[in-house]
């Protein structure tokens, strides 16, 4: 059914639209054009909005977008009209403004963040035209409100419970024992870790697990951010009743490893022997090496490469050697990350050091067929995990 329009009468009384300002022009008006052109004018104005960031067709495959304002990134943006846009043949394209206020394109549809993007318009096209343009921006301008778009970031159940208050037994007197630290008699609220301080010396915490489980024990996880990005977790060996720590699927008893490396700056170019990595800092195991180049070989003879032997105050750590090879690809490889072969460490006790103890490398540089490019900034990192407290 057609909208209908008021009555011819009242259409003829009316000089002025209220809400726009737009001025109708009277009946016999002469000069006829000046009016017209008038009431155009004012009809633009307030039409203006209505044009920001309209896209339409240019030729062939161009759409251009119109300049205009909107609020995108919790940003007000000030968005200029960019060059003519050509899409993809035979593609469905999304116009959108991202959330820096720029106009992009995407075949694979806007992001899925609605409160990221204001959608401009979807364009349908085959191999040299537009077959459809389809104006989307009344989804930005009426759309339900919702929590994401709103900037809410609590649940319904916790808005509702707000709303609702909490149970009635949590009064202010309650909660503020709750927080008042372990001095106070909080535990009636909740259960506190025994704790114990010194004024002269370091706060102690006490676990304690009363199961006679032989699984049952205690672990504290911690991570440093940056310092220690992945989590470590520190236990009791119940076999020995030493500290242990955890770290990337590897125990050690006490706390850490020490580490002492060796490098070569630019292309290494042939073979090294006896070169001192450095002494042993602390008295332990070295239970890791690692060799590593930021570019390794390339040569026509895919075994051209490195091998790495070490040894312990003139005693072989290694039974077989650390290896990288043009086998192994070209750019960054490290034997400790998959790459190569790697070493195989005694297990007759060359491998327990004592602090001071020198430790050396014979860096093998295989070069048989034809390279094209020599390993280049090579490292060799040893990995000492502490000896057991006596």
């Amino acid at each position: 059914m057609p909208e209908t329009y008021p009555a011819d009468s009242e259409l003829l009384a009316l000089s002025q639209d209220d809400a726009t300002g737009v001025e109708y022009i009277p009946t016999g008006q002469s000069p006829y054009a000046t009016a017209y052109r008038r009431m155009l004018y004012r009809l633009l104005r307030a039409a203006e909005r209505a044009n920001d960031l309209r896209v339409y067709p240019v030729g062939g495959r161009l759409v251009g977008v119109r300049a205009g304002r909107c609020f995108v990134g919790a940003q007000p943006r000030e968005v200029p009209a960019p060059s003519p846009i050509e899409l993809n043949p035979d593609a469905t394209t999304h116009v959108y403004v991202n959330e820096a206020g720029t106009v992009t394109t995407s075949t694979t549809g806007p992001p899925a963040d609605r409160a990221a993007f204001i959608p401009l318009a979807q364009v349908v096209t085959d191999g040299d035209s537009i077959t459809q343009l389809t104006d989307l921006r009344g989804e930005a301008i009426l759309q339900a409100q919702t929590a994401a778009l709103a900037g809410i970031t609590a649940s319904t159940d916790e808005i509702n419970r707000a709303l609702a208050g909490i149970d009635a037994g949590v009064t202010a007197a309650a909660l503020s024992q709750l927080t008042g630290g372990s001095q106070t008699t909080a535990d009636s609220q909740h259960r506190h870790i025994d704790t114990s301080q010194s004024v002269d010396g370091p706060a102690t915490i006490t676990f304690s697990n009363q199961s006679a489980d032989s699984a049952a024990t205690i672990g504290v996880d911690f991570a440093l951010p940056l310092a220690m990005p992945d989590v470590t977790r520190l236990g009791v060996d119940r076999a020995t009743g030493y500290l242990t720590q955890s770290h990337l699927g590897q125990a050690y008893h006490l706390l850490g490893t020490s580490t002492i490396q060796w490098t070569h700056s630019g292309a290494l170019s042939s073979t090294i022997t006896g070169r001192l990595i450095g002494s042993a800092p602390i008295s332990g195991e070295v239970v890791g090496l690692a060799l590593s180049v930021s570019l390794n070989t390339q040569s026509s003879d895919p075994a051209d490469g490195l091998s790495l032997t070490v040894s312990v105050n003139g005693s072989a750590l290694t039974t077989s050697p650390a290896t990288l090879t043009a086998a192994d690809g070209a750019g960054f490889r490290c034997t400790d990350q998959g790459d190569g072969s790697a070493a195989a460490l005694a297990t007759n006790g060359t491998q327990d050091v004592s602090r001071g103890d020198l430790i050396t490398l014979d860096l093998v540089y295989t070069a048989s067929g034809t390279v094209t490019q020599q390993p280049t900034d090579t490292a060799v990192l040893a990995v000492i995990k502490p000896d057991r407290p006596a």
